[in-house]
């Protein structure tokens, strides 16, 4: 199992370079000619390393607790962060339901939003859990 620090800092440079990436943009970071297959490209990759961004958060809030609330808790990142990266590579860049589309956008925030409910869920339960043990 990772600890505390490796996954705080690595979380931590992956979130930068993404944000960096970000405020350069697709149009800069691919000469900024045209458009074509290198924008969907680094936006594809951008989308898809999006759940390290509350990876970071959570494990900078958990970086100072107790080692059983952080390990509780880095059991479902471990398999939650990989599987939501799997769902959202998988998933196709448009969609054609025009109710519900399901595409890279939907699903990596429904992956961010429920990652950031069950992260919190777990550190409340193990926390309220320990203090009274």
């Amino acid at each position: 199992m990772m600890n505390k620090r490796t996954l705080l800092i690595g979380s931590g440079v992956v979130t930068i370079v993404l944000f960096v990436l970000n405020w350069i943009g697709t149009f800069k970071l691919c000469g900024g000619q045209e458009y074509g297959g290198c924008m969907d490209l680094a936006y594809g990759t951008i989308i898809n390393f999006l759940p390290v961004i509350p990876l970071f958060l959570f494990s900078l809030v958990t970086y100072r607790m107790r080692d059983e609330v952080y390990r509780t808790w880095s059991r479902f990142a471990y398999v939650w962060i990989p599987l939501s990266m799997v769902l959202i590579l998988l998933s196709p860049e448009y969609g054609s339901d025009w109710m519900y589309p399901i595409e890279k956008s939907t699903v990596a925030f429904v992956s961010l939003i429920i990652f950031t409910f069950a992260s919190l869920s777990i550190i409340v339960w193990k926390l309220t859990d320990s203090r009274r043990n």
